[in-house]
């Protein structure tokens, strides 16, 4: 406004208008009374989420912001055991935290040793204690341990301690119920035990009366860890039971129905009709799962269609665990593999049930859509994993992008956890939308906002980006220039990755890129071609493991990248090596005695140093070519050096000996 009205101008008018008495006054509003969440949501509202940004975990240090899975892993499990050795220190010795007066007191900042069953008195107190923590083996030991000194235990005491070793096993906490750790709790692998027979759970029952509630647990268990002997046991016990007039309760039928065939299992629905026993979502799972064991399609969709339209009929909503054991079964596991599919017959029946898979899928998607998602058992997040990948295979991006909207939604309490499941959702889903679409903004777009927050680099994402570029007309340079960062980090520049990104570069047109970015691409250039003669000469015998050694094919392609960025020089001196017998021979080598140089890329070289006028470069790339190609090819190419370079009488001479030496 001063600009285009004056500042002398805008000084009278203000002094003028305060002399007259007309100056304006402002009137303050009282202030809004918010809390302090609903400052917070207002921000987020305003400025929303940065899609490019990595995962929160690593914006502490964008230095070591990790691209891959197994980088990411690494990571948060350096993060977490750094804790817990933080921690198992403090507990060591506490006295180095005896001055620490903060409040209020943390109890993870102030860790206890857990109590020893070899070493705390022998009570019911005790045990109780050891119980309460959820310590399986320690409870175990100190109730050894009390039988063995005669201290009597009661019955209550001996309920509690036998519902703890049936759940488990009498083996400790597995690590996917682990709450303070979430590293063990993700990464941790969980291996699926058979009943322990003869240990504290079958004395513990020995001892107890055999009651609906002690029948019960022990037939939970004997379901939870089963194998042919403990589930034989365990309708045993049901039968026995059954026959004294006992009534088991429901978790018993839910183990029962889940390990039994569906005919069996529908028999058993129908006792706990008889008894009064209501079924939940657990029971109709259970039952969900008896019907999968059903070897043909056509009674597998019956008996689906079944358990959903009773549930619907008691008024039982099915969770997304009900339907994740329904897509998961839903198409044969022996035709998923192409091997497997060996004929047209095998095809034909992949292909129809496929179709009636996603027509599951397409209405399981449409009655989700409304309802607000709630996790009901430790499954449910499974859905979306198997759901992305029964759209993937059916190439069906519409209902890929549905469930996306989906399990993104506010509406969704539902979540996949984040370095492990969730990354294989959205690695289906990016790779989805990249063979489905032609546009290469649409690429980027999604690229840059998935990887590496959400999707870790792999060498199948980063393969099909090439081939896609590969079908283009247009390199998309961006793009281009993405993946090839993303593959260095990745450590991609070996092998196919690698040859991949120098094809892929020399196929750039640099008449089509802009100041800026032939700038990038000569950085670029620049970065990967000293890489990789870095990791070749890792000839020293401690680092010699790391060792890459430059191939004939890669030498050229480097040597061509090079001139493309002006660097004649650099290239010249890397074809040399083509020529140097001792660069291949013995420890210190750093060229692969095998191979051949690129045909394209030494033409290319070749044409280049012709229109330099450049007599050496010239020679050299005949040189290299002499050793692919006779003396007939070689003629016409010496023909064109004499033709276009400055030759002297000399030269001439050297040139043509040359060749004429060269095998017919």
């Amino acid at each position: 406004m001063i600009g285009r009205i004056g500042l002398g101008r805008v000084i009278a008018r203000n002094l003028s208008s305060t002399e007259s008495g007309i100056a304006q006054k402002l009137t303050i509003q009282p202030a809004i009374e918010r809390s302090p969440t609903e400052l917070l949501n207002a921000l987020s509202e305003t400025v929303g989420p940065d899609t490019t940004a990595p995962h929160f975990a690593y914006i502490d240090d964008p230095i070591t912001i990790p691209s891959t899975q197994t980088a990411k892993k690494t990571y948060f499990m350096a993060k977490e055991f750094g804790k817990r050795a933080a921690r198992e220190l403090a507990t060591e010795w506490p006295t180095l935290f005896a001055f620490d007066r903060d409040q209020p007191r943390l109890p993870a900042f102030r860790p206890q040793h857990l109590a020893d069953p070899l070493q705390v008195d022998p009570t019911e107190k005790s045990l109780l204690s050891i119980i309460e923590s959820r310590e399986v083996q320690d409870a175990c030991i100190l109730y050894e341990r009390m039988r063995s000194e005669n201290v009597d235990v009661s019955e209550k005491v001996q309920l509690e301690l036998f519902r703890l070793v049936a759940y488990y096993n009498s083996s400790n906490v597995p690590f996917a119920e682990w709450e303070s750790w979430a590293g063990m709790r993700n990464f941790g692998e969980n291996d699926h035990s058979v009943w322990n027979s003869g240990g504290v759970a079958d004395l513990l029952f020995e001892t107890l009366p055999k009651t609906d509630e002690t029948v019960s647990i022990m037939i939970s268990g004997l379901c939870k860890f089963s194998d042919h002997s403990s589930m034989e046991r365990a309708r045993e016990l049901y039968k026995e039971h059954r026959a004294a007039k006992g009534k088991i309760h429901r978790e018993a039928f839910n183990g029962l129905i889940g390990s039994s065939s569906f005919s069996v299992a529908r028999k058993l629905i129908q006792e706990m009709a008889a008894q009064k026993i209501s079924p939940d979502v657990f029971t109709f799972n259970s039952l969900l799962t008896a019907a999968t064991k059903a070897p043909k399609f056509e009674d597998r969709m019956k008996a689906y269609t079944e358990v959903i339209g009773e549930m619907k009929a008691i008024g039982v909503e099915p969770a997304l665990s009900s339907y994740y054991i329904i897509i998961k079964n839903l198409v044969d596991s022996k035709l998923l593999d192409n091997e497997k599919r060996d004929n047209e017959e095998k095809n034909a029946a992949f292909k129809r049930q496929l179709t009636v898979a996603v027509s599951w899928l397409d209405e399981i998607l449409n009655r989700i859509s409304t309802s607000k998602l709630t996790p009901v058992t430790s499954s449910c997040n499974l859905f979306f994993a198997e759901a992305i990948g029964l759209l993937y295979r059916a190439s069906n991006e519409k209902l890929a992008a549905k469930l996306l909207s989906i399990y993104e939604s506010k509406s969704n309490g539902v979540k996949m956890p984040s370095f492990t499941i969730e990354s294989i959702f959205y690695n289906r889903y990016l790779q989805l939308v990249i063979e489905q679409t032609a546009s290469l903004n649409k690429i980027y777009d999604l690229y840059t906002s998935m990887v590496p927050r959400l999707v870790g680099v792999n060498n199948t994402l980063s393969s099909l980006i090439y081939r896609k570029i590969s079908t283009s007309s247009d390199s998309h340079w961006p793009l281009l220039r993405r993946v090839i960062i993303d593959g260095i980090t990745a450590g991609q520049i070996s092998g196919v990755l690698g040859e991949e990104m120098r094809k892929k570069l020399s196929d750039v047109q640099l008449h089509a890129l802009g100041t800026s970015e032939r700038e990038q691409y000569t950085s670029l250039v620049q970065k990967l071609v000293a890489v990789w003669i870095e990791i070749s000469q890792f000839t020293e015998e401690k680092m010699r493991r790391l060792q890459r050694k430059l191939s004939p094919s890669q030498i050229s392609e480097c040597a061509l990248l090079l001139t493309r960025i002006g660097e004649q020089q650099k290239a010249y001196e890397l074809l040399e090596l083509l020529l140097d017998e001792n660069a291949s021979i013995g420890e210190e080598a750093t060229v692969h005695p095998k191979g051949h140089a690129r045909p394209w890329a030494m033409a290319e070289l070749f044409e280049d140093a012709l229109r330099q006028k450049d007599t050496f470069g010239a020679a050299t790339c005949l040189q290299i070519m002499s050793l692919t190609a006779n003396r007939t090819k070689l003629e016409p190419l010496a023909n064109r050096i004499f033709e276009k370079c400055n030759v002297n009488p000399e030269q001439r001479r050297i040139i043509e000996g040359f060749v004429r030496l060269r095998p017919q």
